[in-house]
This record gives C-alpha cells, sequence and structure tokens, in this order.
C-alpha cells in the first residue's frame, strides 16, 4: 500500500515536473510563449476586475479620480486643450478604425488569413466589448466633459484609451511576426508606441472627458483582449501543426 501510494506521488512529480517544462519551452508556442501571454491577460484582467469593483464601490478610488479631474482642470491652458484636442483625434476610434481597414486591406492583399481574422477580431470585437462594459458599468462622465461632447456616452473604461491600446498592440505585433521592423528599432517602435497611447490616455483626462481610472481600465481590457485573441490565435495554429516563426500565413 505504501509502495504504491510513493509510486502514484513519483508519478505526479513527473507529470508536474512535465507539464512545467512545456509551459516554459521556448521553442512551441504552447510553452513559453503561451504561457507569457496568458499571465499578461490574466495581470491585465486582475487589473480591470479591480477598478470596476472600486469604481462600483463609489469609494477611496473615486474620490481621487474627482480630485485629480479637478485639479487638471484648474491648471488647463488654450494651448494645452489644442495640443491635446490633436493628440485624442489620432486616438480616436475613428482613427483606429481607420487603421483597422488599412491594415486588414494589406493582409489580405497579401494572403495572410490568419492574421487577417485575428486582427479583425481584435478591432471589431474591441469595440463591442467597450460597449458592452460601459453600458454594465454604467459610470457617468466627469462634470467638465458636457462642454467637449456633444453626444455623451458612458465613462468608463475609456474607449480611446481601449482603442489606441489594441490598435498600437495589434499593429506592433504585426511588425514584429512579418519582421518589419528587426533588431534595436523594436525597442524605438515600441517606445513610441508606448508613448502615442501613453498621451491619447493623458488627453482623455486633460480635456475633461474621462477620469484616470477610466483611462487605466481601458488600458487594461484592451491589453486583455488583444492578449487573448493572440493567443487563440497562436493555439489554433499550433494544433494545425504550424510552427511560430510562421504563425502569421
Amino acid at each position: 500500500m505504501l509502495q504504491h501510494g510513493l509510486h502514484e506521488l513519483r508519478f505526479s512529480l513527473h507529470r508536474t515536473r512535465a507539464f512545467l517544462a512545456d509551459r516554459l519551452n521556448p521553442s512551441t508556442f504552447l510553452g513559453l510563449h503561451l504561457t507569457i501571454g496568458l499571465i499578461a491577460v490574466a495581470a491585465a484582467l486582475w487589473l480591470f476586475s479591480a477598478l470596476v469593483d472600486s469604481v462600483l464601490d463609489n469609494a477611496t478610488l473615486v474620490r481621487w479620480d474627482i480630485a485629480t479631474d479637478a485639479w487638471i482642470h484648474a491648471r488647463v491652458t488654450p494651448r494645452g486643450m489644442a495640443v491635446f484636442d490633436v493628440v485624442t483625434r489620432l486616438g480616436s476610434p475613428d482613427a483606429m478604425a481607420v487603421l483597422a481597414i488599412v491594415g486588414a486591406l494589406v493582409l489580405l492583399a497579401r494572403g495572410r488569413p490568419t492574421m487577417f481574422v485575428t486582427w479583425v477580431a481584435a478591432f471589431a470585437g474591441g469595440g463591442t466589448l467597450e460597449r458592452v462594459l460601459k453600458l454594465l458599468v454604467h459610470r457617468s462622465r466627469p462634470l467638465y466633459a458636457a462642454s467637449q461632447l456633444r453626444d455623451p456616452t458612458f465613462s468608463f473604461p475609456s474607449g480611446h484609451a481601449m482603442g489606441s491600446m489594441i490598435g498600437i498592440l495589434m499593429l506592433l505585433h504585426a511588425l514584429w511576426i512579418f519582421r518589419v521592423v528587426r533588431g534595436p528599432a523594436r525597442a524605438i517602435v515600441a517606445i513610441a508606441g508606448a508613448v502615442f497611447v501613453a498621451l491619447v490616455g493623458v488627453s482623455r483626462v486633460y480635456l475633461g472627458v474621462h477620469y484616470p481610472s477610466d483611462v487605466f481600465g481601458g488600458w487594461a481590457v484592451g491589453a486583455a483582449w488583444m492578449g487573448l485573441c493572440v493567443s487563440i490565435a497562436g493555439i489554433v495554429l499550433h494544433r494545425r501543426g504550424i510552427s511560430v516563426t510562421s504563425r502569421a500565413r
């Protein structure tokens, strides 16, 4: 009986070690690539759920949002408003829709069906998800939003923050997969993309149309959605026997 129990324990430990080794294997998509991706998705979802709980509880975070919004609004300048108005337009849903359409057409023209489906799912699904979440959370806009928006919707999460996060991450993903950008240029492009997404988020708060937590929520759910789309596409391609290096075909 004791020997049988020890045998079962050794077998379980062996299976656990094999499972962990497979999850950390950098040579397959279901290894290290997928593990990192799912950890990032889980972290983003955790952050988003924590923000939602804080917003719905109407507690410390909400008071901080209101205080920050008032502090920034008291210090805005006409030049700052003009600059951030341009930034917010560059990261608007309309601008991201243009990126989505152009990218989809390029992928179709180059015969990349898997990346095309992933690209469309990320952009179209992200837009739908944003509208659903706004209806579910049902948070009102800041006091200063009325003068900036003709037809204000609900506030959480920020559609600009979410859309620009999805758009830039998908663009970087495509550039990486197709090796359009290589070497040290990758770091430069990634930093430029991060700065752009950050500025779009800041613009929404500066213009008085969103609270800071709306922006953080948009970033979190946008990153989670993009990561989920890419991870699912990678799993499908792996099941078809397509290697990591050719998974965008």
